[in-house]
């Protein structure tokens, strides 16, 4: 026999004849149908079938609390307010909500599915309101294929750890990239224990490691935060924790952040990485590969930013110049810098950086003034300290459709006339008649006018051939072509 129950009627049957919680007998298929809230004192064990539609599961017990059976569980979503917790016997999946008002989530060997709708654990996230797993449970976190962007597809995962003492260690997962298979997760445990591949010889490290892997996901690049606690740092009195390195252990390599120096054997340097001592926390951009993290006492000197592109485009005499950096540390702000001729350079621009990153972050910059012909841009970047480097410069040629440069007749057998329409050639302006060999055959200064103008050159005295015609002005330089026929 199966019973179908929808969710007003779970509340009055179960309180009246459950009385502590919901039990679903082998063979009875409960639906909940309906947004409500299911206030549940007791425990919830399916050994039956369970129908979730929009409830959330309310854990307000007085006693620890346990969801299992062997039925297969999915929540709409489920808040514990209970400062005893609650824990786990079987697989759970929330897909939308989970709040964490009050109490500890032992996961003990289950695993914990996160919905890809559910985009943050909320309340109020501590060492008293977080989840743990007392065996071998992890916390699996679902994506989709919707494009990426920026932080908006930061997750955290509000992991600790029990034993003499709690500790709240939450890891923080960012993509910048990746291709979601159906099947994307992302699963993450953390140890209270000295990273097992880390030998006997290491003696500065944290106390700590965490387990991070993919599953149905390719071609990612992410970010990662990891935090720990005071009690996790172990030294050797040679170094401090702000000197300590993370690390990481895939496929029987060590990973460590490019300039770092920790005395591993055979690493592999991927992404940029800095510690935060004072917050204890350390953030790891740019990776490729997942596995074991942990962190190791070592050395370490952050490159300065590292820039990936800087480029330019000129459309109809407007420029938009755009950079992005891959990492950043203790950078101040970007100048932009513009000339014409490429030695005389002026600060049109200023721009905030980011102090410190270990993600790609872009910058961009319209040049109001319009600019026709050759065109230089460069970057100055300045650091906290007042210490600078040069990026660039770019070089970019923009056209008018307007401007006007040309001969007629052309070809000639006679006199021509040079025809000049450039906003660049106003004023004083030099035309030079020059032959194949580049001997000046004929020259003439002129005042040049906005709008046509015509310069007259005598072809009479030329002989048959090209010829070159330079256009000078004070900063820019146009060179004409010329034949002259029998």
């Amino acid at each position: 026999m199966k019973l179908f129950l929808t969710s007003t009627c779970i509340l009055a049957l179960f309180c009246v004849f459950g009385q502590a919680g919901i039990q679903i007998k082998s063979g009875t298929h409960m639906v909940c149908n309906g947004n409500v809230r299911v206030s549940l004192p007791g425990d919830f064990m399916n050994n039956g079938a369970y129908t979730s539609s929009e409830e959330r599961i309310y854990l307000s017990g007085t006693s620890k609390q346990q969801i299992g059976g062997t039925g297969s569980n999915s929540f709409f979503g489920m808040e514990l307010n209970n400062p005893l917790g609650a824990f786990f016997t079987s697989d759970i999946t929330i897909t939308n909500e989970l709040n964490l008002s009050n109490g500890i989530l032992d996961l003990v060997d289950a695993n914990l599915t996160l919905g890809a709708s559910l985009t943050a654990v909320e309340g109020p996230l501590s060492l008293t309101n977080m989840v743990i797993a007392s065996g071998a449970g992890e916390i699996r976190k679902r994506y989709t294929a919707t494009p990426l962007s920026g932080n908006s597809d930061a997750f955290l995962f509000p992991l600790g750890t029990i034993g003499d003492q709690s500790e709240y260690s939450p890891v923080i997962m960012n993509f910048e990239s990746a291709n979601f298979g159906p099947q994307a997760y992302v699963s993450v445990q953390t140890i209270n224990e000295k990273n097992p591949e880390l030998g006997p010889e290491i003696t500065s490290f944290i106390q700590r490691y965490w387990v991070v892997e993919p599953n149905d996901i390719t071609d990612y690049n992410y970010e990662i935060k990891l935090y720990y606690t005071d009690d996790d740092v172990v030294t050797d009195g040679s170094v401090v924790e702000g000197d300590l390195v993370p690390v990481k252990y895939s496929n029987e390599n060590w990973y460590i952040p490019q300039g770092a120096s920790t005395g591993l054997p055979e690493v592999i340097e991927q992404g940029s990485s800095f510690s935060f001592a004072s917050s204890n926390y350390m953030v790891w951009g740019g990776l490729t590969s997942f596995s074991q993290f942990g962190s190791v006492g070592g050395s370490f000197q952050p490159l300065p930013v590292e820039l990936i592109a800087f480029q330019g485009e000129c459309l109809d005499g407007l420029v938009t110049l755009n950079w992005s950096t891959a990492s950043e540390f203790n950078s101040a702000y970007f100048d932009v810098e513009k000339s014409v001729n490429g030695i005389d350079w002026q600060i049109i621009n200023s721009q905030i950086a980011a102090l410190n990153s270990s993600s790609q972050i872009e910058y961009y910059f319209f040049d109001p003034n319009k600019s026709f012909g050759d065109v230089y841009y460069r970057l100055n970047q300045v650091d906290i300290d007042g210490a600078s480097e040069y990026f660039g410069p770019v070089h970019l040629t923009c056209e008018d459709q307007n401007r006007v440069m040309m001969t007629f007749p052309n070809p000639s057998s006679g006199n021509f006339n040079v025809g000049i329409m450039d906003d660049r050639f106003i004023g004083d302006v030099n035309v030079k008649v020059a032959d194949a060999s580049g001997k000046v055959v004929g020259e003439k200064d002129c005042v040049l006018i906005s709008g046509m103008n015509i310069v007259p050159c005598a072809g009479d005295i030329l002989e048959s051939g090209v010829y070159c015609i330079y256009i000078t002005s004070d900063h820019h330089v146009e060179i004409v072509k010329h034949i002259i026929s029998d």
